[in-house]
């Protein structure tokens, strides 16, 4: 297995970092550190928010569920945490002040355009070169894996698998056709790539995203109920999350 572009990791995960310790401590900043498949999504809702709440800085930094809760852990500001994968709320070793089901979503197999290399999420013999996110930070990875397993082909694919650090390098890898084939969630699926097959819930598991609520500011209080308001709940549901 191989890890793709480790310059190119690296190099974000510092970004992260600053992105993150830069983060003021003040009362009038929010910071969500988000799931990397809620980013496009959240854009507008940031924007939403800083209209609403006028004088509060809303921040939102993405990246794979496993990288963000570790960040979290080691100290990283964080009013609110929105993973991809209820693991690795669980495995939050900080106080949880509010926690709730957010949103669902479901996984695809996609490849290239116009260049399907399977038939099937599980018979992925002509796909030369897999990519998934990677399984120890990247919730969508670990239910690429699950479901592989699941099917029992894991061990005959993994020589030809690729880990990406988050669920938006797997697509950008697919769409440039750095890789035959990849696994990524329903609302990453766009008219650039090949959307084969969905993957059935009894094997991946219930993909849930649940949102959690780490500090006491009362702004913060407000910020996390407000992503729950039915207007803010339908535009994520348009862009293909479920409830």
């Amino acid at each position: 297995m191989k890890r793709v572009s480790e310059v190119i990791v690296g190099v974000t995960v510092a970004l992260l970092l600053s992105q993150v310790w830069s983060s003021s401590d003040s009362e009038d900043t929010v910071t969500i550190l988000a799931a990397a498949s809620l980013g496009p999504a959240l854009e507008a809702v940031e924007r939403q928010l800083e209209a609403e709440f006028d004088g509060i800085d809303v921040r939102v930094v993405t990246n794979g569920s496993g990288a963000l809760r570790a960040q979290i852990d080691h100290g990283s500001p964080a009013d609110i945490f929105l993973a991809a994968s209820v693991d690795d709320v669980d495995r939050l070793q900080i106080p949880i002040l509010e926690r709730d089901a957010f949103l669902y979503n479901e996984l695809w197999l996609v490849t290239p355009k116009g260049k399907p290399c399977a038939e099937t999420w599980y018979d992925l013999n002509a796909c030369a070169r897999i990519v998934i996110g990677d399984p120890v930070n990247v919730p969508a990875g670990r239910y690429a894996k699950a479901a592989l397993e699941v099917e029992g082909v894991w061990e005959e694919v993994e020589p030809r698998i690729m880990f990406a650090q988050n669920v938006r390098q797997v697509l950008t890898l697919i769409e440039q056709g750095d890789a035959n084939a990849g696994f990524v969630y329903k609302t990453e699926l766009t008219t650039d790539v090949e959307s084969l097959q969905s993957v059935p819930f009894e094997a991946t598991g219930t993909i849930a995203y649940p949102a959690v609520r780490l500090t006491h500011n009362p702004y913060v209080h407000e910020v996390y109920a407000r992503l729950f308001d039915d207007d803010i709940q339908a535009h994520f549901l348009a862009k293909g999350f479920s409830k």
